[in-house]
């Protein structure tokens, strides 16, 4: 059994209109809290939420196919002079994409210490150094950058995830963990469906083409299961008591950044499209011949030299010669083009590119170009990134508890001591 978990650009059923499907987010996972202690429970529930994230696994593959510049212009089928299809496309979901993770994630995000409630009691020197220790552990493992990979993830496709697990090896490195991000498309995390919507598993698989079956890795915070499609090939212990599998979201939607205006940028690639084609149509015009006609050798002449003669029909009629042409208003569609081009930006929160109008002033220029709209949207989109640090963080300090040879004020360091901290060029 082949995997075709992936769908293709070209096998959306809306690609020769060069539109893409409507897209609402990927859908959050649930299930039945129910012991996953117990062997069936686990393949029941990764069977059945399976078939959930392969819904969503098709439409991230779609979102990173459309960001890399494969969208539906295309795939257009043009029905009349079908010899004339120009196929012209802008990535304006790459320009987006871009723009979101350097105005958000250029900059490192770091923990810090939270203020004490009492300074005269609190020993902040030692609070300062539990801190400092953690952010070397994350500079060591290239945070940063790997926050920059994750965030290309979340932006793109809507989600994305990373791995914190003990080191699995002995090594010279004072972190006594691992950040790895895992592929969205093979990844998810279920959650219960009661009024808590607790994170109850998390899955992670890849595809053995030999055996032509997933290998999937089951996380619980009591068990690691591994399974070979639905059969359960090993059972451990947690060392650690958490799900070592944070999943991250872009919004509340859980949809890309540049999924809202989809439709909008697939309108500006058949305008756009359009427009060159105008030319094409021009230049390529179709020449009428009124009251005359020419045999195969004349027309042949009239190809190379460029030119036909005509006289007065015995009957007294005037035959004619001239191209059949209609130019679209380049003015009219211009104006169009802007306007949905200052509505896709607005939208996404992405600023414009203009420049100010009327007074200068900072705050002027702030307003006038959509920045005080991007730096509103990027501050939104903070408590949705620090809820997933912290929740990351949770498992750094279950690891902390859990090794031997750990200082033991890193082993009392709590969630409630340190903040996330952005920091952004405004």
């Amino acid at each position: 059994m082949a995997d075709t978990s992936t769908t293709k650009q070209n096998n959306n059923p809306n690609a020769s209109l060069a539109q893409s499907p409507l897209l609402k987010g990927r859908r959050k996972i649930y299930w039945n809290p129910v012991d996953l202690s117990v062997n069936e429970n686990v393949l029941a529930a990764v069977e059945q939420t399976m078939l959930v994230h392969l819904l969503n696994r098709s439409e991230m593959q779609y979102l990173k196919d459309y960001e890399k510049g494969d969208q539906p212009i295309f795939y257009r089928v043009k029905d009349i002079r079908p010899e004339i299809n120009v196929k012209n496309a802008a990535n304006y979901a790459a320009l987006i994409t871009n723009f979101k993770i350097g105005y958000e994630f250029a900059s490192p995000i770091m923990f810090v210490q939270r203020a004490a409630d009492d300074f005269s009691k609190a020993d902040v020197k030692q609070d300062d150094k539990r801190v400092a220790s953690l952010n070397e552990m994350l500079w060591e493992q290239d945070k940063a950058g790997k926050d920059i990979e994750l965030a290309h993830d979340f932006k793109t496709t809507g989600l994305g995830y990373m791995l914190v697990y003990p080191k699995l090896e002995k090594s010279d490195d004072i972190a006594p963990f691992d950040l790895v991000v895992l592929n969205p498309l093979n990844t998810y995390c279920v959650y219960t469906n009661d009024a808590y919507k607790r994170k109850m598993m998390a899955v992670t698989y890849s595809w053995i083409p030999e055996l032509e079956v997933r290998r999937i890795t089951a996380y619980t915070p009591d068990w690691v299961y591994e399974i070979l499609e639905d059969e359960i090939v090993s059972k451990k212990p947690n060392i650690i008591g958490k799900i070592p599998i944070i999943e991250y979201k872009n919004d509340m939607n859980r949809m890309a950044c540049f999924e809202a205006v989809i439709p909008l940028m697939d309108a500006l690639n058949i305008t756009n499209s359009d427009r060159v084609n105008d030319v094409a149509q021009y230049v390529q015009a179709i020449l009428w011949l009124h009251n005359c006609a020419i045999d195969k050798d004349q027309k042949d002449e009239l190809r190379n030299g460029g030119f036909i003669q005509t006289t007065t029909t015995a009957d007294g009629k005037e035959a004619k010669v001239t191209y059949v042409t209609s130019a679209l208003n380049q003015q009219e569609t211009q104006a169009l083009v802007d306007y949905m081009y200052d509505q896709m930006l607005e939208i996404a929160g992405v600023p414009g590119r203009d420049s100010a109008s009327g007074g200068n002033t900072g705050a002027a220029i702030l307003l006038s170009n959509g920045w005080q709209l991007a730096e509103t949207m990027a501050k939104t989109a903070e408590p949705i990134f620090s809820a997933s640090e912290m929740e990351m963080l949770d498992v750094i300090i279950s690891i902390f508890k859990n090794t031997p040879d750990i200082p033991e004020e890193l082993k009392e360091l709590k969630k409630s001591d340190v903040i996330v901290k952005f920091s952004r060029n405004k």
